[in-house]
C-alpha cells in the first residue's frame, strides 16, 4: 500500500518498486489521475487494474488498485457515496482502498458520514481495507483518540469500534501520524506489517503486509496446435487403411458415430 501524490509522475519509479516487491495486490491513494489519463498509463503486466478518480475537477484525490491476473479478481461495486474508493473481490475476500480528504471545501463534511456508512456495510462480511484515512488524532497502539481531536475522527473511532474491527498498522506512516491504515474483521487475516521506504518525494511511507487467505491461482492450460507442423504425410497413410465403404455403410446416424 502507498500513497503516491501523483502516480503518472512517478511511473518508472513506481514499475521499479513493484518490479522489487513482486506484490500479489497494491493500493494505491492520491493517484491524482483524471479523465485525461488512460488505463493503458497505468496498466502493470500481469495485473488487473481497478480504478477510481476523484469526480470534481479539483486536483488531486484519487485511487487505484492492481491485483495479480492469477488470482481472478472481480470489481465490487459499493452503493457508497464516499468519495474516493474502490473495491474488488478475490474469492470471498473483500478488499478495497480509500481514501479521505480532510478537505472539506472540495468533498464536502458528508463524505465523513459516508465513510463510516461504509464501513458498516461491509462490517458483516469477509474483508479487508486499506488506504489513506487522515486521521493523526488516533492513537492506534493505545487504541485512544486525542481529547483535541475533531467530531469526525471521533466518530470514525466510535464506528471503528462499534464494527469490531482490528487495526494492523500502529508504527508512523507520515511523520509521527499514522494516517495509511490497514483493517479487518478478522485480527489473523494480516500479519508480518512493515512499514517502508516512500515512494519518491511522497511524504507517506508505503506499507507492505501479509494477508493470509486462500485462493487457489488461475491456470491457463488450454492447448493451442500448431497446425503448420502437423504431420499430414502419416495422416493420409493412415486414412489409405480405413475401408471406408464399410465404415460409411449404413443410416447417417451411424456414418456418422462411425466417422
Amino acid at each position: 500500500m502507498l500513497n503516491a501524490r501523483s502516480l503518472v509522475n512517478k511511473t518508472d519509479l513506481f514499475q521499479s518498486t513493484v518490479f522489487n516487491y513482486n506484490p500479489d495486490i497494491i493500493g494505491v491513494t492520491e493517484t491524482w489521475c483524471n479523465s485525461a489519463i488512460l488505463d493503458s498509463e497505468l496498466q502493470l503486466k500481469d495485473y488487473d487494474l481497478f480504478r477510481c478518480d476523484r469526480k470534481s475537477q479539483n486536483k488531486g484525490g484519487g485511487v487505484l488498485l492492481y491485483v495479480k491476473k492469477a488470482l481472478k479478481p472481480v470489481e465490487f461495486e459499493t452503493s457508497s457515496t464516499f468519495v474516493d474508493h474502490i473495491f474488488c473481490k478475490v474469492g470471498n475476500l473483500l478488499i478495497g482502498v480509500c481514501y479521505r480528504s480532510s478537505n472539506y471545501a472540495i468533498v464536502g463534511r458528508d463524505n465523513n458520514d459516508s465513510l463510516n456508512q461504509l464501513i458498516k456495510d461491509i462490517s458483516d462480511k469477509h474483508f479487508l481495507m486499506m488506504g489513506d484515512f487522515n486521521y493523526p488524532d488516533i492513537n492506534w497502539l493505545q487504541q485512544t483518540v486525542e481529547d483535541n481531536a475533531g467530531m469526525d475522527c471521533k466518530e470514525f473511532f466510535h464506528c471503528f469500534n462499534e464494527c469490531f474491527l482490528t487495526q494492523h498498522v500502529t508504527e508512523h506512516t507520515r511523520g509521527s501520524a499514522v494516517l495509511d491504515l490497514v483493517f479487518s474483521r478478522e485480527p489473523e487475516l494480516v500479519s508480518n506489517v512493515k512499514i517502508v521506504e516512500n515512494l519518491g518525494t511522497s511524504d507517506h511511507n508505503m506499507v507492505s503486509f501479509s494477508i493470509h487467505h486462500e485462493q487457489n491461482n488461475f491456470v491457463n492450460t488450454r492447448q493451442i496446435r500448431d497446425y503448420n507442423k502437423g504431420d499430414y504425410q502419416s495422416i493420409r497413410e493412415e486414412l489409405k487403411q480405413i475401408d471406408w465403404n464399410v465404415c460409411m455403410s449404413g443410416n447417417t446416424t451411424e456414418c456418422w458415430n462411425n466417422f
